[in-house]
């Protein structure tokens, strides 16, 4: 039967009023009352590390200004994907939010497209945290100080090291891959679920060196080198890989996402609500001495700076790494 203009409106009309009466919620009015319940963002590695510390400090920030506890949910496993995965399902409504690092969102999808959800394109950016160098920790039972030092350590070993990263994927994988090609060394990849159980074995002197992201704990073993482009104020007798004479650098930056077509709104409020907690001098020099340089800025910034990484480090992941010169 086909029903006329008028009478298909009218339809639509009663639909909507039904859905209402039967909990249905336009989306706008979800984004009014937004929140009026407690805010969960997922972390998608072991804690302990730079990523727990920040999510922490933005998560009681968050419960401060809008009124609503936010809690930190650790969700480990699959190199970041468990976690991702798990938000990209939840609904887009502004309670479940993920805090994640380059790698799942940047390096993942380019090296496996099944690897979980492509964070850069199938959700919704929301705010850039920031971003610190990874650091060439070595185990304090080699007996090295320098980036030096351990080059002769692998000679006098066959040429090899065990290196520890934070999983397949990340920066700290590719950081210890390239490190290992520049240093002319063959570099066993160990993977792991987050820096602290790499500092765990270094400790122990189950691997020789690791490449996590720099962060809380990492001054428990021997720190080599940054691989910034300068030394870390917190760290300032540390020097940087150029320095030690190896050219590179690799940073690994933190950023916020929720699920996929979060409301404008919503997303507006977040951004603000952080991005203010950011430029504040007291959290700038928090997160300063813990090595993380903070970032801010409107989704946009985030979002351009995924497109513009992607361009940058495909050609190295897919393969070349010449290209990083």
């Amino acid at each position: 039967m086909r029903l006329s203009r008028r009478t298909g409106l009218a339809a639509a009309t009663a639909f909507v009023a039904a859905a209402a009466l039967c909990g249905g919620t336009p989306r706008g009015a979800l984004a009014q009352d937004w929140p009026s319940r407690s805010i969960t963002i997922v972390i998608p590695f072991t804690g302990g590390g730079m990523m727990d510390f920040a999510v922490r400090s933005v998560a009681q920030e968050l419960t401060r200004a809008l009124g609503q506890t936010a809690l930190v949910e650790p969700k480990p496993g699959g190199s970041g994907a468990v976690g991702t995965t798990a938000v990209a399902r939840a609904e887009p409504d502004g309670y479940t939010l993920l805090i994640t690092a380059i790698g799942p969102v940047v390096f993942r999808p380019l090296m496996d497209k099944n690897a979980g959800p492509d964070v850069g394109r199938d959700m919704t950016p929301i705010v850039m945290i920031g971003d610190t160098p990874n650091g060439i920790l070595a185990s304090p039972k080699l007996g090295v100080g320098t980036v030096k030092e351990l080059i002769a350590y692998a000679k006098s070993h066959d040429n090899r090291l065990t290196i520890g990263h934070p999983g397949v994927g990340t920066m700290g994988e590719l950081c210890g891959m390239l490190l290992a090609q520049k240093i002319g060394v063959d570099g066993n990849m160990i993977a792991y679920r987050g820096a602290t159980p790499i500092i765990s074995d270094l400790l122990g002197g189950q691997i020789d060196i690791g490449t996590p992201a720099y962060g809380p704990g990492a001054d428990a073993v021997k720190i080599l080198a940054v691989s910034g482009d300068q030394r870390l104020p917190s760290l300032p007798t540390v020097p940087t890989l150029k320095e030690s004479g190896v050219d590179m650098e690799c940073s690994t930056w933190l950023a916020i996402f929720g699920p996929a077509n979060m409301p404008r709104p919503i997303v507006d409020r977040l951004n603000a609500t952080i991005d203010g907690y950011l430029r504040k001098p007291e959290t700038r020099e928090a997160f300063s001495k813990i090595g993380l340089r903070v970032l801010g800025g409107p989704p946009e910034r985030l979002r351009d700076r995924v497109v513009a990484d992607r361009a940058l480090w495909s050609p190295i992941v897919l393969g070349r790494p010449e290209a990083a010169k």
